[in-house]
């Protein structure tokens, strides 16, 4: 039986100019582009690929690496737009449906949109971004520090929801995250604590002393965009801290002194500097 949205071995049943055809089973025969194939499968042999539904309606194959699989979350662009739905790119030779009436907004060609992948009874492989009607609120089988995959899927007041192990909703803190996020990025993150209510705090840093190790790339790549000074020390208000930084003034406080131990910076009176920049 095959398993739609997801890689199959199938074996081959003849070729045509245009396609490589599949023996699906029950499915039926399932259409392979021929090109792009090297070497070319001849009948008889076996090739492994990702099965789908076509922009016709009916199965597909693609020996290429799809942007996600069944059950999973993705950020995709939109192809197409039309009156019953749009066109998703899904990283195979034939674009992915998404229903007008699993949009959570308007979509035009290039926007790109936040979506899980499902199996349904009667359009096949399809797209979704109702991510609230298939993620999970409250965790369960996960400990704090457990390795996980993420999906930033929305920003809010106080960060990012992101999408954990593709069937949790988790919460990453903008004053934890050191680096540039977009709405889709896909990260390696950390559990970092399993509240009262069984919802997910996450980290994009694993436990420990890696969250000081982060701010204090932070502090050090500041530092040199300002020249080498910071006017900023243990003197500073949180409020000055955390507008320059984004992180806490004891974050900071941890950050800017492992940097003194290492010799990478100065404490100063009025400020921080580089130690190439000691006045």
């Amino acid at each position: 039986m095959i398993a739609l949205g997801q890689f199959n071995t199938l074996p081959v049943l003849r070729l045509t100019p245009d396609y490589v055809w599949l023996d699906g089973g029950e499915t039926g025969e399932i259409r392979l582009p021929r090109a792009g194939l090297s070497p070319l499968p001849q009948a008889g042999e076996s090739v492994q690929v990702f099965v789908y539904t076509g922009e016709d309606g009916y199965p597909a194959a693609s020996v290429r690496t799809p942007l996600a699989l069944v059950n999973e979350v993705a950020s995709l662009t939109t192809l197409e737009a039309g009156r019953q739905g749009v066109w998703l790119d899904l990283g195979v030779e034939e674009a992915v449906f998404m229903p007008r009436a699993e949009q959570q907004q308007r979509l035009e060609p290039g926007w790109r949109s936040v979506v899980m992948i499902l199996e349904d009874e009667r359009l096949g492989l399809i797209a979704s971004a109702r991510l609230n009607d298939f993620l999970e609120d409250e965790a369960e089988g996960l400990a704090a520090g457990e390795k996980v995959s993420l999906v930033v899927a929305l920003r809010t007041d106080l960060g990012f929801k992101a999408v954990v192990n593709n069937r949790y909703w988790g919460m990453l803190y903008a004053d934890e995250v050191f680096e540039p996020l977009r709405i889709g990025d896909r990260r390696e993150g950390y559990i970092k604590r399993l509240r009262d209510d069984r919802r997910l705090d996450v980290s994009l840093a694993p436990p420990g002393y890696a969250k000081v190790e982060g701010a204090s790339e932070l502090v050090l790549r500041r530092l040199e965009q300002a020249g080498g000074f910071l006017p900023l020390g243990d003197h500073s208000s949180p409020e000055a801290i955390h507008a320059e930084f984004g992180i806490s003034k004891k974050v900071f406080k941890q950050a800017i002194g492992a940097l003194f131990r290492q010799q990478r910076l100065v404490i100063e009176n009025d400020g921080i500097s580089l130690v190439r920049e000691r006045r």
